[in-house]
């Protein structure tokens, strides 16, 4: 269960990487003929990628129910407050700094955020608003969601199916709210509670995921067909867009759940399990570098809609890779920085003959 969980980390984050590789284009890309390269970005991004944080976010209740327990709720809000906040802060601080220096030198500050208190609480702590990293809604949201555990947890014990199809709900209605930034994240995060509650082993959780794979078949034709026919899915009812969304991105969990198992047993499960030490600094760091490399490669290569654009598409997420891999391995003997930028948590020796040394 812990390697899968671990290959899961990796899978999830770096396919996630795809959804923020910028297509330089202000027009939107799934309004187009679709060829066979939309149709591969259209399931990178819109299918493959976006979904993977409902899996990540189940991972995130799932452990959350023993932090709850060694730690106590008190306990468990400073632990989310160092390994949640403070990179959230420190990260969009550095895009801060970064957006500053390149409008001194271009001139350019279209991104620049507006120097008032809830701006400034907006841009590095999403507090009302997207963050100036806009990925980092997702640990905003993960700490609204922690925050809310205790409740949750009660609420799970007592009135498991009343507190789900609340969620639903809110799911459904509650992105007005403010609450979270994507009211999904509360659901996804739920489950993982219900299932560790319910103490279900491997096998068992194994058995919920594989009606919820075939069905994923069914969203995947939905879905294609709807980018095919050029629907513009911000165009569709509210409430019918949202269904499709969280059906998708609930099916998509119990496919990328079973893919760990897959992954486990083959040569691949050796690099996904050394790589995930780095998953998270890769998901701070990647859309800092995606914002400012992606203007010299589309430079080169340019925009989405170019021949050449599968170059920066593919080249972009493989580069995070690296850096993040380089990046920690730089910082990991500071200790305030692994705090600021990674919750933290030093690196391990990534090759394994720098492993077997060490040990």
């Amino acid at each position: 269960m812990s390697d899968r969980i671990r290959i899961a980390r990796t899978l999830c984050i770096v396919l996630m990487t795809f959804v923020h590789v910028q297509p330089g284009i202000p027009e939107n890309v799934y309004d187009r003929d679709a060829g066979f390269f939309d149709i591969v970005y259209f399931v990178l991004t819109r299918l493959v990628g976006l979904s993977s944080v409902s899996l990540l976010s189940i991972v995130s209740g799932y452990f959350i129910v023993s932090s709850l327990k060694k730690a106590g709720t008190i306990g468990l809000y400073r632990s989310k407050l160092k390994t949640l906040v403070v990179p959230l802060a420190s990260w969009n601080l550095v895009m801060l700094a970064f957006l500053g220096a390149y409008g001194l030198i271009w001139g350019s500050w279209q991104d620049w955020p507006d120097i008032t208190a809830l701006g400034l609480a907006n841009a590095i702590f999403a507090l009302a608003g997207w963050p100036l990293v806009v990925p980092f809604w997702f640990l905003r949201d993960l700490f609204v969601c922690c925050l809310l555990s205790p409740a949750l947890c009660a609420a799970l014990q007592r009135f498991p199916l009343m507190t789900i199809l609340a969620l639903i709900v809110f799911t459904l209605f509650g992105e007005d709210l403010y609450i979270l930034q994507r009211p999904q994240l509360l659901l996804f995060f739920a489950l993982g509670i219900w299932l560790r509650m319910a103490a279900l082993d491997e096998a068992a959780i194994d058995r919920i995921a594989k009606p919820l794979a075939l069905g994923l078949a069914m969203m995947t034709a939905i879905f294609l067909a709807i980018r095919v026919e050029r629907i513009l899915l911000a165009d569709m009812d509210e409430t019918l867009r949202l269904t499709l969304d969280t059906l998708l991105r609930v099916t998509m969990a119990g496919g990328f759940w079973l893919a760990t198992e897959a992954i486990r047993r083959s040569p691949l499960a050796a690099p996904f399990m050394r790589f995930e030490p780095y998953a998270f600094f890769l998901f701070c760091s990647h859309a800092i570098l995606f914002n400012f490399g992606g203007i010299v490669f589309r430079r080169f290569f340019g925009n989405y809609g170019s021949e050449l654009f599968p170059i920066t598409f593919f080249a972009l997420p493989c580069l995070a890779v690296m850096i993040a891999v380089v990046g920690l391995q730089i910082i990991n003997r500071s200790s305030p920085l692994l705090f600021l930028f990674n919750a933290g948590h030093p690196a391990p020796a990534f090759n394994r003959g720098a492993r077997e040394r060490i040990a």
